[in-house]
């Protein structure tokens, strides 16, 4: 799901100061990255999180963020909080000129918990097409039960950290579904292959 009338580049703008007051605030490098690569990793978390916010703003939900900044703290605790969900957005790179599919890997770092967040909403974001979109939506405690490994499956490229790894087939589509879910209170889910296969 592509999302529309996002102006990329004034939003571009206002996430790499951002990403710059967040690196220089304390944010928290668990992969011991260089300044370059922090700063890089923080534009595209908050062109994620721009985009989400943009998204939920066009549907008119009622949501909070958690912008308090990194002086006393290491990282969030959610990147949204809606109707008591924890909300936690991940975008990757784009970096080919095909459209994601459900075999590409997304791997959800061990050492953030993901069982202490109701949901995750991975995407990706375009610097080429200048375009963000969010592909599915999957809980926490489903992401929690998928193998730990160290190595991305599908690109072959090493983790800096244990991730629990899975299919973006694994995410489920149906945003509609995703906030039934959000504001019924209950985490309603198809529960997807844990084996990794097909």
């Amino acid at each position: 799901m592509l999302v529309q009338d996002f102006d990329f580049d004034a939003n571009l703008a206002i996430a790499r100061q951002c990403a710059a007051d967040m690196v220089r605030n304390g944010l928290y490098s668990r992969f011991g990255l260089s300044e370059k690569e922090r700063l890089e990793k923080a534009v595209l978390g908050c062109m994620g999180e721009y985009a989400f916010e943009h998204w939920l703003q066009s549907l008119g939900y009622t949501y909070e963020v958690d912008r308090a900044g990194f002086e006393n703290r290491n990282s969030d605790a959610f990147d949204f909080l809606m109707a008591e969900s924890k909300i936690d957005v991940k975008v990757a790179k784009k970096s080919t000129d095909r459209p994601p599919n459900d075999n590409w890997t997304y791997g959800y770092p061990q050492e953030q918990k993901p069982a202490t967040k109701n949901y995750v909403i991975v995407g990706w974001v375009d610097f080429v097409k200048k375009q963000v979109g969010f592909y599915g939506w999957i809980s926490g405690q489903v992401i929690s039960k998928f193998p730990v490994v160290t190595k991305n499956t599908f690109a072959g490229y090493s983790y800096r950290t244990p991730n629990h790894e899975f299919k973006w087939g694994a995410l489920d589509k149906n945003f509609e579904r995703f906030f039934r879910s959000v504001f019924s209170g209950k985490e309603v889910q198809r529960q997807p292959n844990l084996s990794g296969r097909g």
